[in-house]
């Protein structure tokens, strides 16, 4: 049975490999594409957890997982397509997983994929946060 679109928020977003994003060898510095992943999921984060809201609650959304798998190596001038999947939850469990992407805009070809996932902190104490509240919650359900 297939899955419901609505449970599946995508963003999309392209980067050019500039200078500064490449290793002696001339291809993308491993630690670029978790930079990347970072913006993917902040585009998705950012329509739940608004960095001003963030802020004025007092919240943090920080990484607790990290996974990479590197296919092809992207060099200087690249086009790349940093594709970031969501999979809406029906219930917080303490993490928000992504799924990462990229990929060079002109072969299609898949230069890495991974995962992250995030929890929900108060910034203050450093404790989790059980449950998202209501508004934010339904803001989450409407992706």
């Amino acid at each position: 049975m297939g899955e419901t679109p609505s449970r599946l928020v995508v963003r999309r977003l392209t980067v050019r490999v500039e200078f500064h994003h490449v290793d002696m060898m001339r291809v993308v510095h491993n630690v670029q594409y978790l930079y990347w992943f970072e913006r993917g999921r902040l585009a998705v984060l950012e329509d739940i957890f608004p960095m001003t809201w963030a802020i004025e609650n007092r919240i943090a959304t920080p990484v607790v997982m990290n996974r990479i798998e590197y296919k092809s190596p992207a060099a200087y001038g690249d086009e790349l397509v940093v594709t970031t999947r969501h999979r809406k939850v029906e219930r917080y469990d303490g993490r928000f997983l992504f799924e990462h992407s990229v990929s060079n805009q002109k072969t299609k070809a898949e230069v890495c994929a991974g995962e992250s996932a995030v929890t929900v902190m108060e910034l203050d104490t450093h404790r989790l946060v059980k449950s998202i509240p209501d508004d934010v919650w339904a803001k989450y359900q409407a992706l």
